[in-house]
């Protein structure tokens, strides 16, 4: 065993440790609005926005499971408190787990002395071998946060053998502290046993990746070389290999082979033609003076993938000179220019297709699309392309479309017969869209009565789509687009609803959680959780998705776990795997697909913010899916994706402490941050949640000038008019999230 099994607590402090944490539990569920500064409780740092709006549950079991998750959302001082009653339970199992869970705090909260300690006496007094483990796991992590890496290295191999089913991922946690303690050649052992042993491809590439970023920092070329080789064999990822065979290209050109290094540029390229490693493979190439061995066409996609489009405009006016014929070439030219801001000229020539290929596929997108920029611009202009679509093409998707926008011009401007007459058709067919602005025009021409009919046919055709959960709303009396909380929020209705179901298929919970256990990748996952490493779990958990896919009910509840003690990231990853599968219950699948994530931080920055926590939730669902580890193309951060700048500036306004932008990927601040940002949009627009989604998601200068441009006071014409489909497309899916989460708070 490790240095910790040896005897290094010493019991005294220990002892004062778990005195202070149970002195400070708050048992009267006092509320602090404010936001704390850094103040120490329990030997814990408090982190920003961390309060108490929730009582500490007197029931040991569920202590527990929510010290769980306030641990998960980065709430270490809050953890702490609320885990003491688990601390003295009758159950031995139960008060080792919740040792644990508080050890796991202190060092979180960056008391690794007190971690330290109380891992260390764990270890001693633990009866089974899995927590004794997990103790020496966490004694490593506490030792390694105090810059003692040998002994850190130490601990999480000793814990090995204790844990033998996670014995690689432990190997792979020591190798960083192994270097630091001067002990490299060990390190790249173990980097080959990894390889040999990892129960995922996953992990051995971890392994590799660790060896190939080593030998990149050290300038070390012929280990990099071949370390990029062993990688290539086991990636499968087109844009993942596209890299590889980029750094491997670069390498061989430092090592002075020319030949080789355009090889390896050219199958990047060949490799994931839009990646971004491709461009980058393109512009060694050119370095080179080998730019003319890649096709012109291939040489437009790259450009036009990685968002260089006057260069892609460039790229297809050649292949364009060589070829008038090419129609592809011709759309996708006028595309890049109107995204290089060249809208004049992008417009025109999506407009030109009628003439110059009137029988290709995309001419009727094509003008549709040019029309729709053109509503902005010049209205009839914009009409007559949509009637040209109309009389060129009127059997297809297109036409559907340029009927649809030709209504919307025809209702802003008060012809509602006319736009009756556009819509008629297409909501006979069954589009919930065209039902429900059909039922538009008809409450606007006096028809109160049909334009109820027509809402009710939207929102059962399609009710969890924005515009049939807008027919509900209008059809309950709710004509603005507002917040709507539907009372105190359940934290237990998933628990309940899978209780439930599993009750009535006769199914024992404790069966099927031993079921889970006994399965390689779940089980797998569970203790790497444990163990607090959960990049690792993850890559498990997306292998027990396929282990366990022919096993529903067992599925199912692995994903209630999870989501239960706080992972609702990889809850949601199962729940999507199940939205189709009918040998779950809906009313299953539809808690775990519109879960509440973080309840306890998510109800508390609501709260302080005045926003629903539904609402919250449903951001977050479209924002990162809730994985707190997100990062946007763009570079926005988090569970709710604020960009660094604004997180910046919100935690000066808050008054974090020694703000690092690295916090905004702990899901309570980044809670907090998206809470405070989406109240300061509420409140510029008066509450409407259309226009503070648009502006949360496109910034509100965006949308201000959209409301100069376009003026409306109907939200729902605003929706229609909003000229980024990412934005149109974002708006509508959190709004109509915002209301299943409360449909389904109303069942529960």
């Amino acid at each position: 065993m490790g240095g910790i099994r040896r005897g290094l607590v010493h019991t005294g402090l220990l002892a004062l440790a778990v005195l202070v944490v149970l002195a400070t539990v708050p048992w009267s569920g006092e509320h602090s609005s404010g936001l704390p500064a850094s103040e120490q409780q329990g030997g814990i740092v408090a982190q920003p926005g961390e309060s108490d709006t929730l009582p500490t549950p007197d029931d040991p079991t569920e202590a527990l499971l929510r010290a769980e998750r306030l641990l998960a959302a980065g709430s270490p001082a809050r953890a702490s408190r609320v885990v003491a009653p688990a601390l003295g339970a009758s159950d031995p199992t139960l008060r080792t787990r919740a040792r644990l869970v508080l050890a796991r705090a202190m060092l979180a909260g960056g008391d690794a002395a007190a971690a330290l300690e109380l891992a260390a006496a764990v270890a001693r007094q633990a009866s089974a071998t899995r927590e004794t483990g997990l103790a020496l796991v966490i004694a490593g992590e506490a030792l390694l946060a105090r810059g003692q890496p040998d002994r850190a290295a130490e601990e999480f191999l000793a814990a090995r053998a204790l844990l033998p089913e996670i014995a690689p991922y432990l190997e792979y946690r020591a190798l960083d502290p192994l270097v630091q303690a001067g002990r490299a050649d060990e390190a790249e052992a173990l980097v080959e046993q990894i390889v040999a042993t990892a129960p995922l491809r996953r992990l051995a590439v971890a392994a590799l990746e660790w060896r190939r970023a080593r030998a990149e920092q050290r300038g070390d070329l012929p280990v990099l070389g071949a370390t990029l080789h062993r990688l290539l064999d086991l990636a499968t990822i087109p844009s993942y290999r596209a890299s590889l065979l980029l750094q491997r290209g670069r390498v061989e050109q430092q090592r002075g082979n020319a030949a080789a290094a355009r090889a390896d540029f050219a199958r990047a390229i060949d490799e994931a033609p839009t990646s971004p490693a491709a461009a980058q493979a393109f512009d060694e190439l050119a370095a080179l003076g080998a730019a003319e061995t890649v096709p012109i066409e291939r040489r437009a996609a790259i450009f036009f993938s990685a968002g260089r489009y006057r260069e892609a405009v460039a790229a297809f006016t050649a292949l364009l000179a060589s070829d008038p014929t090419r129609a592809e070439a011709w759309y996708q030219r006028a595309i890049a220019r109107v995204r290089a801001g060249d809208l004049v000229a992008g417009i025109e020539e999506l407009a030109a297709m009628a003439d110059r290929y009137p029988q290709d596929a995309r001419t009727p997108d094509a003008l549709v699309t040019a029309g729709t920029l053109l509503e902005w611009r010049n209205e009839p202009a914009a009409e007559a392309l949509y009637r040209r679509v109309l009389a060129q093409y009127p059997e297809t998707v297109a036409a559907r479309e340029a009927r649809f926008r030709l209504g919307l011009l025809a209702f802003a401007r008060g012809a509602y017969d006319q736009a009756r007459d556009l819509w008629r058709v297409e909501a006979e067919a069954g589009d919930p869209r065209a039902a429900y602005w059909y039922g538009k025009a008809l409450a606007a021409s006096g028809e109160p009565a049909e334009a109820r009919e027509w809402w009710s046919r939207a929102s059962q055709r399609d009710p969890d789509s924005f515009w049939g959960q807008r027919a509900a709303d209008l059809l309950s009396g709710r004509t603005a687009t507002l917040q709507q909380p539907v009372g105190s929020l359940s934290l237990d209705s998933e628990a309940d609803v899978v209780r439930a179901w599993l009750v009535s298929r006769g199914e024992d919970l404790a069966a099927v959680r031993q079921d889970i256990d006994r399965t390689g990748a779940p089980r797998r996952a569970l203790v790497l959780l444990d163990a607090g490493l959960r990049e690792a779990a993850g890559w498990e958990i997306d292998a027990a998705r396929e282990e366990l896919r022919d096993r529903p009910v067992s599925l199912a509840v692995f994903g209630w776990l999870l989501l239960e003690r706080g992972e609702a990231a990889y809850a949601y990853r199962i729940a999507r795997d199940l939205a189709t599968d009918e040998r779950v219950p809906e009313r299953v699948r539809a808690r775990f697909l519109a879960p509440i994530p973080y309840p306890e931080v998510l109800v508390a920055a609501s709260e302080r913010f005045g926003i629903d926590p539904l609402l919250l939730a449903a951001l977050i669902r479209q924002e990162s899916g809730f994985e707190p580890t997100a990062v946007s193309p763009a570079g926005a951060r988090g569970l709710t994706q604020v960009m660094p700048e604004t997180a910046a500036a919100l935690a000066r306004q808050l008054g974090f402490p020694n703000w690092d932008p690295a916090d905004a990927f702990r899901p309570q601040t980044s809670i907090v941050l998206g809470a405070a940002e989406l109240a300061q949009r509420l409140r510029q627009f008066s509450g409407d949640l259309v226009l503070a989604l648009a502006s949360y998601n496109a910034g509100p200068g965006a949308v201000q000038q959209w409301l100069a441009e376009r003026p409306t006071s109907d939200p729902d014409l605003f929706v229609a008019w909003i000229p980024y489909r990412e934005t149109a497309e974002y708006v509508q899916r959190v709004y109509a999230g915002y209301r299943r989460y409360q449909e389904l708070a109303r069942l529960g």
